[in-house]
């Protein structure tokens, strides 16, 4: 059994009459780039904030490294390093400057560590720069940096990649994966780019208000009972009726290109789906059954719960 470096049970958070996180219970294993997924509103960051020490939770606990967060905050939290929400630096002081402060009011490092995590993060040749002269995607990999600066075995990072054009985008995720392979540190990542997370994430868990619906490594969570087929048509809207009137069919709700649409489907089905269409006057010119991707698991899921609520 994998080493559990985070997990969470039965967390609870309640804001007057509303619960933010419901029971929730997830493990965390070394060496993961965990992806921690759900819609705006779901407990994404009061998660998060819990799991940090920042927001005390009404029930339940939450372990970073075999320590209890709420009992054992100092211990918990001493080889962890988090990046919550956007980081705010000294505009008129260096990167190196910025890190040395931060890191005197976290109890100091050696100098040379300061150098370490900037060259990790590739802000090694801008050390000594003014930190008002970066750009978005710079300040993020300089918060990054900050995290790195306990030299922890656990980071906590949330929409690291929020605001960034693809080149910063590119470059967080860059840094993700040598953190998780070259610095052998075990990420636990918050992020609402999907496709982004499929290509560095090994597990995931998505969250629906407040709760864990689904939980697992990434490509067993793709593979589903159903076939996912992409139905290239003259007549999208049609097409969408027809399926949408097969009790055995779930059309996607992700766009899949102009002229397709994508659904759901047993695979000993597709050939009646396609008559369907072909029945209801939609000329049918492709038939492509493909692999699903997490985005549209994600809608899938998400639209289960709030269906069943």
């Amino acid at each position: 059994m994998p080493e559990v470096v985070l997990e969470t049970i039965g967390l609870t958070k309640d804001f007057r009459n509303r619960r933010a996180v419901d029971g929730l219970s997830l493990r965390v294993f070394k060496g993961d780039i965990y992806g921690f997924l759900g819609p705006n509103g779901a407990g994404k960051s009061t998660t998060i904030r819990m799991l940090t020490g920042l927001v005390r939770p009404n029930s339940g606990m939450a372990r970073l490294l075999s320590h209890n967060i709420r009992t054992e905050r100092v211990r918990a939290l001493q080889s962890v390093g988090a990046l919550v929400e956007s980081p705010t630096f000294y505009k008129y002081m260096s990167a190196r400057e910025n890190l040395s402060v931060f890191s005197r009011l976290s109890g100091g490092c050696e100098a040379r560590r300061i150098d370490q995590v900037l060259d990790i993060v590739g802000l090694l040749d801008r050390a000594n720069d003014k930190v008002k002269t970066f750009s978005h995607g710079m300040l993020q990999r300089l918060g990054i940096a900050q995290a790195l600066l306990p030299d922890p075995k656990l980071v906590i990072l949330d929409e690291p990649t929020s605001g960034l054009d693809p080149q910063g985008m590119r470059d967080v995720r860059e840094l993700i994966l040598r953190l998780a392979g070259k610095e052998q540190v075990t990420v636990f990542l918050s992020s609402h780019l999907l496709h982004e997370v499929e290509h560095i994430c090994t597990r995931v868990g998505i969250i629906n208000r407040g709760r864990l619906i689904a939980e697992g490594d990434v490509a067993q969570l793709l593979q589903r009972e159903v076939e996912i087929v992409e139905f290239a048509v003259d007549k999208v809207d049609r097409a969408s009726e027809v399926l949408d009137g097969l009790s055995w069919v779930k059309v996607l709700p992700s766009p899949v290109g102009r002229g397709r649409i994508a659904a759901c489907i047993p695979a000993e089905r597709i050939s009646e789906a396609n008559r369907a269409l072909v029945t209801a006057d939609v000329r049918v010119s492709a038939v492509i059954p493909r692999a699903m991707t997490l985005e549209e698991l994600f809608l899938e899921l998400t639209r289960e719960v709030g269906h069943a609520d």
